[in-house]
């Protein structure tokens, strides 16, 4: 999303500092005015959130209404945010050629905008809200998402610090926005506590967790949902290949008027493929005709 922004690697550097100190500050002064405000003992007694708490102790039990309008309006940003951010994850994930229907998840019609990835985050969004009951089942989809999440995040990180050890054996220059070392670090130790302590067992035994089941099967399923897809991916790209003694190549495609397009993904007979990436590019684009000959002509000369 930074091509979005008007010259993204200055106001990233700028706004994104000056955001993580507000973000910072006023989190630190809400923690230090919720407890001035509450002993601790009202804390642990009390079955409420802490903030309904302490709206009402600070100004009294008709100043809760206005605690849930500011929980209506920093829910209503995150979904925002998320909406947002997850829906282009989608998008991209699709350019790739890995999603069926690729033209339905990058196309910008009409608005300019990809209705399928919003319209696919709307509808999950939806199934969470009316679909499980309170109780097991809505704890269990809700814990569902957080240990992938997890794995995700922690891949994230070891894939930047490789990529970072590949620039800088290749000699390639800094990139113009660019996280220290001791963040990217920082960030990767948080995402490996998060995947080991959930395994350890809450003090009350394994079925004391937030669900009356097996504290730990919303992991299990989670690993055994990723497995399965890259079992899924290694048979797709791999060895049904092998089987139908054809290769993967992936060609870009335009899909609308407003300069969107991707990547689809062909099966080309392996007695093609020197055909086929003659007459394209690593990307998968058609090469100019120019282009093309100097390319039959080197092939021809070998």
């Amino acid at each position: 999303m930074a091509n979005e922004i008007k010259s993204p690697i200055p106001t990233l550097k700028r706004n994104v500092t000056a955001s993580l100190l507000i973000f910072f500050s006023l989190y630190f002064l809400c923690n230090i005015a919720s407890f001035a405000a509450v002993p601790k003992d009202i804390f642990l007694e009390s079955k409420e959130l802490s903030a309904a708490v302490f709206f009402r102790t600070a100004f009294g039990s008709s100043a809760e209404s206005a605690l849930n309008f500011c929980v209506l309006l920093s829910s209503f940003g995150n979904l925002l945010a998320v909406l947002i951010s997850q829906s282009r994850q989608i998008r991209e994930i699709a350019r790739q050629g890995v999603l069926p229907w690729t033209e339905f998840w990058v196309s910008t019609k009409p608005f300019g905008t990809p209705i399928g990835p919003y319209l696919l985050k709307w509808g999950f969004t939806f199934l969470m809200i009316v679909a499980p009951p309170a109780g097991d089942a809505f704890q269990f989809v809700v814990s569902l998402k957080t240990y992938p999440g997890a794995i995700f995040h922690a891949a994230m990180g070891v894939g930047l610090l490789l990529i970072r050890r590949r620039r800088s054996r290749s000699g390639t220059p800094r990139s113009d926005f660019r996280a220290w070392w001791a963040h990217v670090i920082l960030y990767l130790l948080a995402q490996v506590f998060l995947l080991v302590m959930p395994w350890i067992p809450p003090e009350g035994g394994i079925y004391a967790g937030t669900v009356s089941f097996l504290w730990c099967t919303y992991m299990i399923v989670g690993i055994g949902i990723m497995a399965t897809c890259g079992i899924y991916y290694y048979l797709w790209m791999m060895v049904l290949p092998r089987w139908g003694n054809y290769s993967i190549r992936s060609q870009v495609i335009s899909v609308d008027d407003n300069g969107a397009n991707t990547h689809r993904l062909l099966r080309v007979p392996n007695s093609k493929v020197s055909e086929w990436d003659a007459a394209h590019d690593d990307l998968g684009r058609d090469l100019p005709p120019q282009r093309l000959i100097s390319s039959n002509n080197s092939s021809s000369e070998k």
